[in-house]
C-alpha cells in the first residue's frame, strides 16, 4: 500500500507543478500554505493583522487591523504550518484562542526562538521580538476587541505587517520558510535523521541527501524513541523510508493537489480519491482527468445529473465510472482533521487498485437496484441544513449501509465495522449474511420498541442486502438441505373465500417470492414473511378499533424463534374473529400449508425470522385485495 500509495502522489505533485508553472529549484511557492484548509468552503474569512512601523533602529506597535481573508495574497500570508503544539514556521497562525496563539504557542514563542540579528533589507527579527514583548499586553487587548468584532462562525488568522508590508513581502521571512521546511524533512524532536550517498525510496535513485522525516502521510510514527521493531530509534527514520530533498517538494506538492482538489465527505469522514495512471507520461490525459475532477468540485461547472453513492454533492465516482482501464483509483479514508489547529491526520483505511469498471459494476447494481418497485414506493424525507424540505425515493448509497452502522450508538463506535463493508464492496470481498443481519435487526427492534416506524429501516435493510447479492459478495454459509420445495396446499380454504381470491393472493405472493427468489429460498420464510403481513393487519385493525395495537406486545420486540412463529398464527387468527374482521382466510390457510412444508427445525437464525416477520409487516400493504377493502369498509 505505502509504496504505491506515494508513487500516486508524486505523479499528481508532477502533473500539478507542471500545470501551475513551478519549479522544485525555486521551492518557495510549493512550501507556502494556505491557511485556508477547504478553499471551496471558505471559513478563515478574516486576517488580524499586527502593525508594526520601524523608527531608527528599533521598532514600534502601532495597533491591529482587520481585513478581509484572500486567497490570492496567500504568498504574503507566507503561512507555513508547524506542530500542532508548537510555532507555525513564520509568525503567520491560525487562530485557535486569542491568548493561546499570540502568547503561549505561535506568535510571541516564535520570535523567542528566532533571536538572530538578520539585517536582510534591514528587518532586525530581534528588535521586532522586542517590540512584541514589550508591547505584549496592549497587543494582546487589542486582538481579542478586534476579535469578538468578527462572527463567531468565522476563523481568522494572526500576521504581521512591518511598515505597511506583509511578512512574506520580505526576504528574510521568505528565507526561513523555505529553510526550516526543508529543515524539517530530516529535522525533529531534536534529532538529525538524513544520509549522504543514498538510494531515495520513491524515485529510486542514488542522492548526494536522503531525509527520514518526510510524513506527505503518516504511515508510520517516529514520535517514540523505539518506533521500529528490531531497536531502530529516531535518528535512523532514514533507514526505513530515505527521501531526497527533490522528491519530498514534489510530495508536498501533489498533497496539496490532493488536499485541495480530491478531497471529499463520507458519512462522518473524510477520503481522498487518488487516481494512478497506467501510462505515467501520457500528461494529457492526466491533464483530462484532473480538469474533470476540478470542475465537478466547482459550482460553475459541475453536473446536476450525476449519480451518487454518498451524500457529498461534489462526488465524482459515476464521471470515472465511465472512463477506461487506464488508471487505478486509490481512496484514502481519514478522521476529519482534529486539533486546535486541524493538523492531526489519522488514515482509518486505504483502498487500491479500484478499476473504473469496478465503479461502473457498482452504478450498474445501484441502478437496477433503484428500479426495484417495493424501494422506489418507499418515500424517505430529504433535508437541508437539518430541516425536512421533502421526500424522493429510497435508492441505494453508502448512506443505506451507514443505517446500521452508526457513528455512536450506546456509546459505542461502530466506525470499523462500516468502513470494512465498504471496503469489501469496492474491492469484491464477501460480506458475512449473517454479521450483516444482526445489526440490521439491531436497528429495527430498536425502533419497534421505541413506537418509531420500522418501514424505512426494513426496506433500507432488504435493500442492503439485494445490492450485496447483486455485486455476489453476499456470503451465508447456510444452506437450506432437506427443505421441501413445493406449492402450498389451499384445498381446505374455507367455501365462502372464491377462487378469484384465493389466485390473487397466491399470484401476489409469488410474483414476490420470484421476484426476490434468493431470500425467498425456503417454505420457512415464505410463512413467516406472510403471517408478518397478516400481524400488521390485525395491528391496522386494531388501531382503527381502540387507537392502540395492544398485540404488538405479542411480538416480543421483534426477538423471535421458530416456536412463538408458529404460536402466532392461531393468536392472530383468533384476533380477527373476535373483531369479525377476518377477511385474510386465505393468507391464513396459505400460511398453514407453507408451514407444514417446511417442517420443525428450521435452518434459520433468530435475526432471519425476525427479519422476514417484519419485513411482511412493511410490506402489508401489496397483499390487500379489492374486495378485502370493500368487506372492510362496509363493516366499519
Amino acid at each position: 500500500m505505502c509504496f504505491k500509495m506515494i508513487e500516486a502522489i508524486k505523479e499528481i505533485g508532477e502533473y500539478a507543478l507542471k500545470k501551475e508553472g513551478k519549479n522544485i529549484d525555486e521551492p518557495l511557492d510549493i512550501l507556502i500554505d494556505d491557511p485556508e484548509s477547504d478553499p471551496k468552503k471558505p471559513s478563515y474569512k478574516k486576517i488580524l493583522v499586527i502593525l508594526i512601523k520601524k523608527v531608527g533602529e528599533k521598532y514600534d506597535y502601532i495597533g491591529v487591523d482587520i481585513e478581509e481573508y484572500k486567497r490570492e495574497k496567500i504568498d504574503k500570508y507566507l503561512y507555513g504550518q508547524g506542530s500542532s503544539r508548537g510555532t507555525d514556521i513564520t509568525p503567520t497562525s491560525r487562530v485557535t484562542t486569542i491568548d493561546s496563539t499570540f502568547e503561549k504557542t505561535k506568535i510571541l514563542p516564535w520570535f523567542n526562538n528566532h533571536q538572530e540579528n538578520s539585517l536582510d533589507e534591514g528587518i532586525n527579527l530581534v528588535n521586532i521580538g522586542d517590540c512584541i514583548r514589550n508591547n505584549k499586553e496592549q497587543i494582546l487587548n487589542e486582538l481579542k476587541e478586534k476579535h469578538s468584532e468578527i462572527d463567531k462562525k468565522e476563523k481568522c488568522v494572526i500576521t504581521l505587517k512591518i511598515d505597511g508590508k506583509y511578512i512574506g513581502e520580505y526576504d528574510i521571512f521568505r528565507k526561513i520558510l523555505v529553510e526550516e521546511s526543508k529543515k524539517g524533512f530530516y529535522s525533529k524532536y531534536g534529532k538529525i535523521s538524513k544520509a549522504e550517498n543514498e538510494v531515495c525510496y520513491v524515485c529510486n535513485e542514488r542522492k548526494s541527501v536522503v531525509c527520514g522525516f518526510v510524513d506527505t502521510y503518516k504511515f508510520y510514527t517516529v514520535d517514540k524513541i523505539g518506533f521500529v521493531s528490531g531497536g531502530f530509534n529516531q535518528k535512523d527514520a532514514w533507514k526505513v523510508y530515505p527521501v531526497c530533498l527533490e522528491c519530498a517538494l514534489i510530495l508536498t506538492a501533489g498533497k496539496k493537489y490532493v488536499d485541495g482538489n480530491l478531497n471529499f465527505n463520507f458519512y462522518g469522514f473524510n477520503y481522498h480519491l487518488i487516481p494512478k495512471f497506467i501510462n505515467r507520461e501520457d500528461y494529457e490525459k492526466k491533464k483530462d482527468v484532473f480538469k474533470l475532477m476540478e470542475e465537478q468540485q466547482d459550482p460553475k461547472f459541475k453536473r446536476r445529473d450525476v449519480k451518487r453513492l454518498t451524500q457529498d454533492e461534489k462526488e465524482i465516482l459515476e464521471l470515472m465510472s465511465k472512463e477506461e482501464n487506464y488508471m487505478n483509483m486509490n481512496f484514502m479514508f481519514y478522521e476529519a482533521r482534529k486539533g486546535p489547529d486541524g493538523s492531526v491526520f489519522n488514515i482509518l483505511l486505504y483502498i487500491e487498485d479500484i478499476l473504473p469498471s469496478r465503479l461502473k459494476t457498482l452504478f450498474d447494481v445501484k441502478s437496477k437496484i433503484d428500479k426495484i418497485d417495493i424501494f422506489k414506493e418507499c418515500l424517505v424525507p430529504v433535508f437541508e441544513n437539518k430541516k425536512k424540505t421533502g421526500e424522493t425515493s429510497m435508492e441505494f448509497n453508502f448512506g443505506v449501509v451507514r443505517t446500521f452502522f452508526l457513528k455512536i450508538s450506546k456509546n459505542r463506535t461502530y466506525n470499523k465495522y462500516f468502513l470494512d463493508i465498504v471496503n469489501k464492496i469496492f474491492t469484491k470481498k464477501p460480506v458475512d449474511y449473517d454479521f450483516l443481519l444482526q445489526f440490521i435487526m439491531q436497528k429495527i427492534r430498536n425502533e419497534f420498541v421505541n413506537d418509531y416506524s420500522t418501514k424505512i429501516s426494513t426496506l433500507k435493510g432488504f435493500m442492503l442486502l439485494n445490492y450485496l447479492n447483486k455485486l455476489e459478495i453476499l456470503k451465508n454459509n447456510k444452506k437450506n438441505i432437506g427443505i421441501l420445495k413445493m406449492e402450498p396446499n389451499t384445498s381446505n380454504v374455507r367455501e365462502d373465500d372464491t377462487l378469484e381470491k384465493k389466485e390473487e393472493i397466491q399470484q401476489k405472493s409469488d410474483a414476490l417470492f420470484k421476484e426476490f427468489a434468493n431470500f425467498f429460498d425456503s417454505e420457512a420464510k415464505k410463512a413467516i414473511f406472510l403471517e408478518g403481513v397478516l400481524a400488521q393487519f390485525l395491528l391496522n385493525i386494531q388501531y382503527q378499533e381502540r387507537k392502540a395495537t395492544p398485540f404488538r406486545v405479542k411480538l416480543k420486540g421483534l426477538k423471535l424463534n421458530e416456536k412463538e412463529i408458529k404460536t402466532l398464527l392461531p393468536e392472530i387468527q383468533n384476533k380477527l374473529e373476535e373483531y369479525g374482521k377476518n377477511y385474510y382466510r386465505t393468507m391464513e390457510s396459505i400460511i398453514s400449508n407453507y408451514f407444514v412444508s417446511a417442517g420443525n427445525k428450521w435452518k434459520l437464525t433468530n435475526y432471519e425470522i425476525s427479519f422476514y416477520f417484519v419485513l411482511g409487516m412493511n410490506l402489508s400493504n401489496k397483499f390487500k385485495s379489492k374486495k378485502e377493502e370493500e368487506n372492510k369498509n362496509d363493516n366499519e
